[in-house]
């Protein structure tokens, strides 16, 4: 039944309201199972808008309540989503995407070609990436269920940059995209198993069931398959303190919560829990290319030669057993793409004499070099920032760090302002064409032979082809060093025995097939 404006306003007060009970009484619905459930996201957000965002906890609460034309299952590859299919010219250059029929958005519209293609449109304007890969190609509706884009060139990411998981190509209704401010939407109408209560500004986001939900029938796989939401409402609550969030799982406020290496003892032998360790996030360092220091290689090189890459990821998981070396910028698992192509005796080749030969090669005088960083995120961020300070400061750079909350960190980092080196995690997508630091203006690069290099593994589409430009890549990201590449880490996440159907993906949560017996 489709609601009225006020109908629905009295609708989302009676759920606020529901929610806010589930939350304080973990009260049980149909089944014994609980009715609401509860998951601490580590870092505050300024916006929920898919598009502008690059936000893994916007992207973890959006992918509730936006859906995409094609979604990554567990291996990474490209599923069927709102798009029921898809073809392509005989020369690859245009692509054509039918969409399920029957599909409604939260306010009860059904989703059109116009929809789609609109929303597509404004995630092309509003995402580096997305930029790079479509140039002035936009999408068309050709009919109620069909829409199409055509390329300048042959792509084999296409489908894979439309299923990335970050900033991602979220489907909403053409008027709102039509209508959307310039920093983000402030309406947050899907297609996905839930839709949108209430945003507690630094508090909680609230999410119920959209019992119009329409989905695919298939087997849950990452982010496809089916979403049978089974919980009647999902809170997402704020706690950026580690210490807070897993003594709130010890109390019994969450069924899901990231464990420290200090935590893990309290949890490892619980009969009651389970602990998974995932490949969760590549670690790297970025310069800023338009600050004094990062735009000389000498500096650059320097500040390769003084990183001790186990030493460096020792210090950012505290535990051998949550990281591995890893020269590539795309998992080892991933036979298509991975390569060490140049990095032998570059990549943890820690050279206090080279280091110093290559500041004084660039003039290097002292002078402050800013670290950019944030306690945020379980100090994933900070702890990579401190080892990598004690590491320019051991070979003479007078590193130091600016700390701020994460959405301030974003905002800074945009703006190339103040700051010299940005080191943190980084999802590592399927494809190189997909790393956030490789976008030709990311950090303020300006270097049109990284954007062919990109370029070529975008429009590489057999498996000789990706490698070839795989190597020729990552052979110049070792030579120029834009960024340093140091290794891969996994993560631990205690999961009570109660809770069932809970997935993950890259370390992101899905909790559209969960539900905890009560």
């Amino acid at each position: 039944m489709r609601l009225t404006r006020v109908a629905r306003a009295a609708a989302v007060v009676a759920v606020t309201a529901s929610l806010v009970a589930g939350c304080s009484s973990g009260s049980t619905g149909d089944g014994g199972y609980a009715d609401t459930i509860t998951y601490p996201v580590t870092a505050t957000i300024p916006t929920l808008d898919p598009h502008v965002s690059p936000s893994g906890v916007v992207a973890d609460i959006d992918h509730h309540i936006f859906e995409t034309l094609v979604a990554l299952d567990e291996s990474l590859t490209p599923q069927p989503a709102l798009a029921e299919s898809w073809t392509t010219s005989d020369d690859e250059l245009t692509w054509t995407f039918t969409l399920r029929d029957g599909v409604q958005f939260h306010n009860g519209q059904p989703l059109t070609a116009a929809d789609a293609a609109a929303s597509l449109n404004r995630w092309k304007e509003a995402t580096a990436r997305a930029q790079t890969m479509l140039g002035d190609s936009e999408f068309v509706a050709d009919d109620d269920l069909t829409l199409s884009v055509e390329l300048a060139g042959p792509r084999g990411d296409l489908l894979a940059q439309l299923a990335n998981p970050l900033q991602f190509a979220a489907i909403m209704p053409a008027d709102l995209v039509e209508n959307a401010p310039a920093d983000g939407i402030t309406e947050f109408v899907g297609t996905g198993p839930y839709e949108f209560v209430a945003w507690n500004v630094d508090q909680s986001i609230e999410l119920t069931r959209f019992d119009d939900y329409s989905g695919v029938d298939a087997e849950p796989s990452g982010y496809a398959g089916r979403k049978d939401a089974p919980t009647e409402n999902l809170v997402f609550e704020f706690n950026v303190d580690s210490s807070t969030r897993f003594s709130s799982f010890l109390g019994g406020q969450y069924d899901i919560v990231d464990v420290s290496v200090d935590n893990l003892p309290q949890v490892a032998d619980d009969p009651d829990v389970t602990v998974n360790r995932e490949l969760g996030t590549g670690y790297a360092v970025v310069f800023n290319m338009q600050s004094d220091f990062g735009a000389n290689l000498a500096n650059r090189e320097a500040t390769n030669a003084a990183i001790d890459a186990d030493d460096f990821m020792t210090a950012v998981t505290s535990d051998p057993d949550l990281y591995r070396l890893n020269p590539s910028y795309v998992y080892e698992e991933n036979e298509a793409w991975w390569t060490d192509a140049g990095s032998d005796g570059v990549y943890n080749a820690p050279d206090a004499e080279l280091a110093a030969q290559k500041l004084e090669e660039s003039g290097y005088n002292g002078e402050e070099v800013t670290i950019l960083t944030s306690h945020d995120y379980g100090d994933v961020y900070y702890r990579s920032a401190v080892i990598l300070q004690s590491q320019l400061v051991a070979i003479g750079v007078n590193a130091v760090l600016d700390i701020y909350d994460y959405a301030t960190l974003i905002q800074k980092r945009n703006s190339l302002d103040g700051w010299d080196i940005y080191a943190g995690a980084f999802l590592v997508p399927s494809t190189p064409s997909q790393l956030l630091h490789l976008t030709p203006n990311y950090a303020g690069a300006d270097d049109p032979e990284l954007a062919s290099l990109v370029q070529d593994t975008a429009a590489a589409t057999d498996p000789e082809a990706q490698q070839a430009a795989s190597v020729a890549l990552e052979e110049y990201l070792w030579e120029q060093l834009p960024v340093i590449n140091v290794g891969d880490t996994y993560t631990y996440e205690a999961v009570r025995n109660s809770v069932e159907g809970y997935q993950t993906l890259n370390g992101s949560p899905i909790l559209w097939n969960a539900r905890v017996a009560g």
